[in-house]
C-alpha cells in the first residue's frame, strides 16, 4: 500500500496527463472513479468543517446561547447529519447510490444559504440532515464497491480518508479568518459556493460509478454466513458511538477550552479556537503515511487497530484532564491541546477508516447502503452524546468532565476483547491483517 498522500498525488497526475477515451479498461476506470470520489468528498468536507469549526461560537454570538445550550445544539447538528444516512442507505439500495448522492447535494447548498439568510436553526439542520442522509453514507459505500478484494478496499479507504482530511485542512483557518474579518455570513457563503462546485464535479463524472453499491463477495470472511457478518457489524456499533462521543468534543468542549482557558498564541503564532480543526486535519495528513509504514513493518489486525485506537482516544482525554488542572492558575499552554489532538488523530486513523472498511467488506451486497447507514447512525449516537455531555461543562470541573470521557472511551476496550473470538472467526485468520 502506498502512502495515501503519494497515492492520491499519483492518481491526480495520471488523470491530468491522460487523454479522454470513450472506452476505459476496468482498472483505469476504477482509478478515475476513486479520484472523483476523493475530490467530491474533499470539497464537501471543506464546507462541513467550516461550519463545524465555528458553529458553537456562532450560536453563542448570534443566538446568545449559553455554552451548555450551544454544545447541546452542536450535538443535535452532528447527530442529525450522521443519523440520516441510515435512511439514505435504504433509499439508495432502492433507487441507486450515484443518483442519491447527486440529489443529496442540493439541500446541502440550500442549508448553507439558509444559515446565511437567517433561517431558523431547525430548518437549516433539517436540510443538512436530509442532504447528508443521501450523500455521506452512499458515497462511502460506493468507494468500497469499486474494488473486489480486501487489500484494494483498504487502500481505497486510506486514500478516501486522506482526502476527507485534505478537504478539512483549510476549513478551520478559513472559517476562523472569514468570521473574524467579514462575519459569519462570509463563512457560510464559502460553504454554499463549495457545494455548488461539488455538484458540478459529481454531475460530470457520475457515469463512472455503478448505479448501486455492490461488492464481489470472494474474500475469506465473506464465506461466513450473512447472519454472522451482520452480527459482527452490529457488535462494533458501540465502538463507533463511544469513539465519536470523545472525538467530536473538538467542536464543543475543546473549542470552549481553547477560547477560555488556553493561551491564544504559541511561539508568536496566533492560534484562534477554530484553527485547531485545521491542525487536526494536518496531523491526520502527516501521520497517515507514517502509520501505514509502521503497520506494514509490524502488522496489526483490524480488531487490534480498533483496540489501539480506543486506548489512545482515552489517553487523549486524560491529557485534557491534566490540562484542566494546569489551567487553574491561568491560561494553559496550547501544547496541551496539541498533544490531545495528536493522540486523537492517531486514534482516528486506527478507528474510523478501519470501521468503514470493515462494514464495506462484511455487508451483504443487497444491504450495503443500509448497513453503512447503520454504522453512521451509531456515529450519530456518539455525536449526539458529545453535545448532550456539554451540559456538564458548566456544572462539573473540567478535569472531571474529561475524566468521564476518558472512562467511556476506555469502556470500548473490554467490549472489543469480549467479541474477539467472533471477530477472528468472521474476519478469518488472526482477525484480518490489513
Amino acid at each position: 500500500m502506498q502512502p495515501a498522500s503519494v497515492a492520491v498525488g499519483t492518481d491526480l497526475s495520471a488523470v491530468s496527463q491522460s487523454t479522454p477515451s470513450p472506452i476505459l479498461d476496468p482498472e483505469r476506470n476504477r482509478a478515475r472513479a476513486l479520484l472523483i470520489a476523493c475530490l467530491t468528498v474533499a470539497i464537501e468536507r471543506f464546507a462541513f468543517y467550516v461550519v463545524f469549526s465555528i458553529y458553537t461560537l456562532f450560536l453563542g454570538q448570534q443566538y446568545h446561547l449559553t455554552d451548555a445550550q450551544a454544545t447541546t445544539q452542536y450535538g443535535v447538528l452532528i447527530g442529525a447529519v450522521y443519523f440520516t444516512p441510515f435512511f439514505g442507505g435504504a433509499i439508495s439500495d432502492r433507487f441507486g447510490a450515484s443518483r442519491s448522492i447527486c440529489v443529496g447535494i442540493l439541500p446541502l447548498i440550500v442549508a448553507y444559504l439558509g444559515f446565511l439568510a437567517g433561517l431558523s436553526l431547525f430548518v437549516c439542520v433539517t436540510l443538512l440532515a436530509a442532504g447528508m442522509g443521501l450523500f455521506k453514507g452512499n458515497l462511502t459505500a460506493l468507494v468500497g464497491s469499486l474494488f473486489d478484494t480486501q487489500a484494494e478496499r483498504d487502500t481505497a479507504y486510506s486514500r478516501f480518508y486522506w482526502s476527507v482530511n485534505l478537504g478539512s485542512l483549510p476549513a478551520g483557518f478559513v472559517g476562523g479568518w472569514l468570521s473574524q474579518h467579514y462575519g459569519y455570513s462570509a463563512a457560510f457563503q464559502s460553504c454554499a459556493a463549495a457545494m455548488v462546485v461539488c455538484l458540478l464535479v459529481w454531475w460530470r463524472a457520475r457515469s463512472l460509478f455503478p448505479a448501486r453499491a455492490q461488492t464481489t463477495e470472494t474474500t475469506q470472511h465473506h464465506r461466513a454466513s450473512e447472519r454472522d457478518r451482520i452480527a459482527t457489524i452490529i457488535t462494533l456499533l458501540p465502538i463507533a458511538a463511544l469513539f465519536f462521543c470523545a472525538f467530536h468534543q473538538g467542536g464543543s468542549s475543546l473549542t470552549l477550552f481553547a477560547r477560555d482557558y488556553t493561551r491564544q498564541s504559541l511561539a508568536g503564532l496566533p492560534l484562534s479556537p477554530p484553527t485547531y480543526q485545521s491542525i487536526q486535519a494536518a496531523l491526520v495528513l502527516g501521520l497517515t503515511p507514517v502509520l501505514i509504514q509502521i503497520f506494514r513493518r509490524w502488522p496489526v489486525s483490524t480488531p487490534g487497530k480498533l483496540l489501539l485506537g480506543m486506548g489512545l482516544c482515552s489517553l487523549s482525554c486524560f491529557v485534557m484532564a491534566d490540562a484542566s488542572i494546569a489551567s487553574r492558575g491561568g491560561r494553559a499552554s496550547p501544547l496541551w491541546l496539541l498533544a490531545c489532538y495528536t493522540l486523537m488523530s492517531i486514534a482516528e486513523l486506527c478507528v474510523s477508516p478501519m470501521g468503514f472498511s470493515l462494514v464495506s467488506q462484511l455487508a451483504p451486497a443487497r444491504f450495503s447502503g443500509l448497513l453503512m447507514g447503520l454504522w453512521l447512525a451509531a456515529i450519530a449516537v456518539g455525536n449526539l452524546s458529545a453535545g448532550l455531555l456539554g451540559q456538564l461543562w458548566d456544572r462539573w470541573s473540567h478535569s472531571q468532565f474529561f475524566g468521564l470521557l476518558a472512562a467511556t472511551s476506555a469502556l470500548a476496550m473490554p467490549i472489543l476483547l469480549s467479541q474477539w473470538s467472533r471477530l477472528r472467526r468472521v474476519l478469518g485468520g488472526k482477525g484480518g491483517q490489513s
